[in-house]
């Protein structure tokens, strides 16, 4: 019984070691991946917010684009306040 503890008593210790070191690698790697998920987000939120103005020219962004009006919705598309509907009158025309 003496010699059975003498083998597996180091061979247990040597796999507890290598399966702790594996599960705080994994560990550490997934903690990493969420840190910089969340560091991303943060960065994409304040981006978005701090460029939204930025990107387009100043006469676009105040709505003048010359002779007309136009209302420009915060966040919105300021060319499809610009664009006109075209209605046109579509009539069935029989063929004989």
């Amino acid at each position: 019984m003496k010699n059975n503890f003498r083998f597996i008593f180091p061979r247990l210790i040597g796999a507890t070691l290598v399966v702790g070191l594996a599960a705080f690698v994994i560990t550490t790697l997934f903690k990493l991946m969420l840190g910089l998920v969340l560091i991303g987000g943060v960065v994409t939120l304040i981006r978005r917010a701090a460029g939204r103005n930025q990107m387009m020219p100043a006469h676009i962004r105040n709505g003048q684009f010359g002779n007309s009006e136009v209302i420009n919705i915060e966040g919105g598309n300021p060319w499809a306040a610009k664009a006109n509907a075209v209605h046109t009158t579509s009539t069935i025309v029989p063929i004989n």
